[in-house]
């Protein structure tokens, strides 16, 4: 007996609902993403430089208390430490006091 002859399946058409729905599928993604994209990206940007913004006053604040408990412990005069951090901010400010009309 010969073995009867079996045709393979031919492979299914996609459906034209499928495709028109991976379309508009697709433009959506893409719009959205010309659009979100960068006020995502700028909503990042602010939320992590104001942390870090406040990292930097926060370790700036705390180091200026260490320097000025570590010149307290140092073997002088306590006026004398007092002096110290007041020539050390006097000349800082007198610093950027004169950049601020630089051209």
């Amino acid at each position: 007996m010969a073995s009867p002859q079996v045709n393979p399946p031919t492979p299914a058409q996609p459906d034209w609902t499928d495709q028109v729905t991976g379309l508009v599928v697709d433009t959506v993604d893409s719009v959205r993403d010309m659009t979100t994209g960068p006020v995502l990206k700028a909503s990042r940007g602010l939320v992590f430089g104001t942390i870090a913004l406040l990292t930097l006053v926060f370790l700036g604040i705390a180091g200026l208390i260490f320097a000025g408990r570590a010149i307290a412990l140092a073997p002088i005069p306590e006026w004398m430490s007092y002096l110290i951090i007041g020539v050390v901010f006097t000349i800082a400010g007198t610093v950027l006091m004169g950049k601020r009309f630089a051209k």
